[in-house]
This record gives structure tokens, C-alpha cells and sequence, in this order.
């Protein structure tokens, strides 16, 4: 008796069963950072095993594929010296530690279903603060520069009792002050750990793959949230130069229902300002703004489908390349040493912070009454004498000497004008990786 299936449909099951089975499986692209916060504090010795969780989702296309708290693990695989001006900073504060740079790999990832997979990574510590543009034009007067870094300092005093985390902040003070330390990977020090080879995760209830609109004529509007893909320096970016970035969270419709713009949308824009730091403490600058934006070159299917609606899916992809915006950035991650401030059009620069001008007062008030009074005062020889660590105040207090606690003292006053007023300011500097929100309004 004839088969009543014939060989097209048979066919036709198989590559069925082969799509189905295609869908269950997601990739995440080399590439792909992973923004990673180490779990507890560890010594730096090549070979220690490092434990984190991821604290940024990562999403692909459509949806979230790792969420926040995903388990992560590594090792320390090298250890680097410092810089040759930072390890002078470190001298002169002091710190006579053979300070290193720790290189850390990830290895290992938790799935959300128990499954432990193996990666390939290459990891980059981030030491960034959350910077946002200010609504006001109106600079602030030295007086209220004065009272908003005391109540920093306030804040941060008070910071390191009640916030978790107090006695790995206290030992770090603690190093912070000895000519010589232990080294140390801190609870909460953060990494980007790039992707260099594809992830592939098992997908056992793969949410439908939501259905992509088509843009308009009109301009888009909203906030995105994106990724740079270099690295961005007021020390050598020129004007006109490229800047590009890729979307880390797809952007929905007010419905939530259909995606605008998918993750991994490619954004181009253009510097339109750049100057380096100079002399005289004058710090970096840098004004950009994207201009154009590209969906990801992969048509995006929708099932169920017909194949009319993927042909015209897929026509909307093509026409959307080189779409027209105009974004600006309103929020950006920085180095917190920078001192970052992003006005009303979108352009950043690094600045003294409040403490340019506080710091050297307070420590000239100090170097000041260090020449009052009798010179067996030790507990106030101790307190004038700022600078050089614990050990300046070991000395001073052990010496009973007016004369030693007035030279600590006027020691950090000296460095302290000079690096605020004198020596050249900072670069600003956006690393590969760096996180920035996007507004995107009409012209």
C-alpha cells in the first residue's frame, strides 16, 4: 500500500522540527559586554577564583535573555604595575606599595534555569559614577560650591556607617593611610567583561518574538539607552570625527506591544566639539550628538508569519538603514575622579568638582595653626599634619616637634594647589563600554 505521505511534506516536517528546535536556542554575539560586580573581597594572586553576578541585564532583540543577580565566576589571571604617573601619585601620597593592576577572566556563567555554561570574556574594571544633565544654566557661587562639599563630605561620612559593605570600606581607609598594604579586589569593584566568543543559552519557553514597526517619516522621540563601542578622549578626538554606539535595551511603543528600534540597533554620530586638558588646570571638553541610526542587519521574523508579512518585515529593515535622528546625551557613566557635568545640549566636561576650591582652604587654615601653640601638643600635630598618610602622623606626634608638623602641613597644601590650580587638568574620558542614555527629540 502507497505511502499517503509524500516526500515534499515529509520534508517540510523536518525543517519545521529543525526551526522549532533553532528557536529554543538564543545567542548573544561576541562582543556582547556583561557588566559584572564582584561578590566579596579577594587577595591579588594569579590563580584566585572570583565570584560576581551581573547588575545590567542584557537583552537580545526583543526581550531580556540575563537578568540582573545572574551568577558569574572567574580567576585572576595577571597582575600589572601601575602606570608611571600614577604610581608617582601614589609615592607622593605616601603609599610605597609596589601597587598592581589586577587582569581578571570570566569563565563561567549561571544560567536563570541552574545550567552552568562556559564562556570566553575579556574583562575591563569600570570605576564610574552616574552622571546627569543639569536643567539649570545658572553657575553656582563659590560660597554654594563651599556649602555642597561639606554636605558631600557629610553625606560620605555617613555613607561609610550605614551603607553595606562598612568593613570593607573601614579596611581600605585603613590601607589608604599605610606607607605599605596588602592588595585587594574589593566587594563591589565592577567590571565590563566583552564577550570574545558567541553565548548560546537554551531556551526552554522562548518568549514570541514581538512585531517590529516600521519608522515613519517622522522623527523619532524618546529616550534610548545605548553602549559606546570605542573609546572616546578629549586628549585625541577632533572635530567631525565619528562617534558610534549600539542600543543595550530595545525600544517599545507606548503599548509595550511592538519594538520601535531592537536591541543591537547600530546609532552614528559626529564630535562637535573637542579640546584637551591643558595647563593651569584647565580640563578636558567634549560635545557630541548622533545623527543617524541602523537596525541590525538580520531581519527579525515573526511567527506566526506569512511570507507576504516577512517580505515586508524585512523591506522595513532595509529602508530603516541610515534613518535621520537627532539625539543628544542627557546621562552618562564616568570616572569619578573627572568630576563630569553634562549641560543642557549634551556636551560633557570634567571639572574640579567642589573641592578645588575647599580642599586648599581647609588644608591652608590647617598648615596655618600648625605654627600656633606649644610643640608638645601631640594630638594637634597629629591633626595638622594631612599629606603623607599615617605615617606623617606617626612622625609628627612622635617628634613633639612644631616644626615637622608645619612642614606635613604646608607639604599638602603645596600639592594640593598644585594639582587643583597649577598642573594640567584632566582628560574626559568615555571608555569603550561606557553606558549613556540618549534623547531623541525633533529638530
Amino acid at each position: 500500500m502507497p505511502s499517503r505521505f509524500s516526500f515534499p511534506f515529509l520534508l517540510l516536517v523536518a525543517v519545521s522540527a529543525s526551526v522549532f528546535t533553532h528557536a529554543q536556542e538564543a545567542t548573544i554575539s561576541a562582543g556582547v559586554p556583561l557588566r559584572i560586580q564582584i561578590d566579596q573581597r579577594y587577595p591579588v594572586s594569579v590563580g584566585t577564583r572570583i565570584e560576581g553576578h551581573l547588575i545590567a541585564p542584557v537583552y537580545l532583540v526583543d526581550h531580556e535573555i540575563l537578568p540582573v543577580n545572574t551568577p558569574v565566576s572567574g580567576s585572576v589571571i595577571a597582575a600589572h604595575p601601575l602606570k608611571r604617573g600614577e604610581r608617582a601619585d601614589a609615592l607622593l601620597d605616601g603609599d610605597f606599595t609596589p601597587l598592581v593592576t589586577p587582569e581578571l577572566q570570566f569563565d563561567q556563567i549561571t544560567l536563570p534555569d541552574g545550567t552552568i555554561e562556559a564562556i570566553s570574556t575579556r574583562a575591563t574594571q569600570r570605576d564610574g559614577a552616574v552622571v546627569r544633565m543639569k536643567s539649570s544654566t545658572k553657575k553656582p557661587s563659590l560660597t554654594q560650591q563651599a556649602e555642597e562639599a561639606v554636605r558631600q563630605r557629610e553625606q560620605d561620612t555617613l555613607d561609610q556607617i550605614t551603607k553595606p559593605g562598612k568593613s570593607d570600606r573601614l579596611l581600605r581607609i585603613l590601607y589608604s593611610e599605610l606607607p605599605y598594604h596588602p592588595q585587594r579586589i574589593w566587594s563591589g569593584t565592577q567590571y565590563d567583561a566583552d564577550l570574545t566568543a558567541p553565548l548560546s543559552i537554551p531556551q526552554k519557553k522562548a518568549p514570541a518574538p514581538l512585531p517590529v514597526l516600521p519608522l515613519s517619516e517622522k522623527s523619532l522621540v524618546g529616550v534610548i539607552e545605548a553602549r559606546l563601542t570605542q573609546d572616546l578622549s578629549s586628549a585625541t578626538a577632533k572635530q567631525g570625527q565619528t562617534v558610534d554606539a549600539v542600543l543595550t535595551k530595545p525600544l517599545l511603543d507606548a503599548t509595550k506591544n511592538h519594538v520601535l528600534l531592537p536591541e543591537g540597533t547600530h546609532l552614528e554620530g559626529v564630535v562637535l566639539q573637542a579640546k584637551p586638558a591643558r595647563l593651569l588646570a584647565r580640563n578636558g571638553k567634549l560635545r557630541f550628538t548622533f545623527r543617524r541610526l541602523d537596525l541590525p542587519h538580520a531581519p527579525i521574523v515573526n511567527a506566526p508569519a506569512q511570507a507576504p508579512e516577512l517580505e515586508s518585515q524585512q523591506a522595513n529593515t532595509e529602508s530603516a538603514a541610515n534613518h535621520s535622528i537627532h539625539g543628544r546625551m542627557i546621562t552618562s557613566e564616568t570616572n569619578r575622579k573627572q568630576n563630569v557635568q553634562i549641560d543642557s545640549e549634551g556636551g560633557a566636561k570634567a571639572t574640579g568638582g567642589p573641592e578645588k576650591y575647599v580642599a586648599p582652604l581647609v588644608l591652608g587654615l590647617l598648615a596655618s595653626s600648625a605654627g600656633e601653640g606649644d610643640s608638645d601638643n601631640v594630638v594637634k600635630n597629629g591633626v595638622v599634619s594631612n599629606g603623607f598618610g599615617l605615617m606623617a602622623r606617626i612622625a609628627t606626634m612622635a617628634s613633639a616637634n612644631k616644626g615637622v608638623a608645619m612642614g606635613f602641613a604646608y607639604y599638602a597644601l603645596a600639592k594640593s594647589v598644585y594639582k587643583r590650580w597649577i598642573a594640567r587638568g584632566s582628560e574626559l574620558t568615555f571608555p569603550k563600554d561606557t553606558r549613556i542614555q540618549i534623547e531623541l527629540s525633533e529638530r
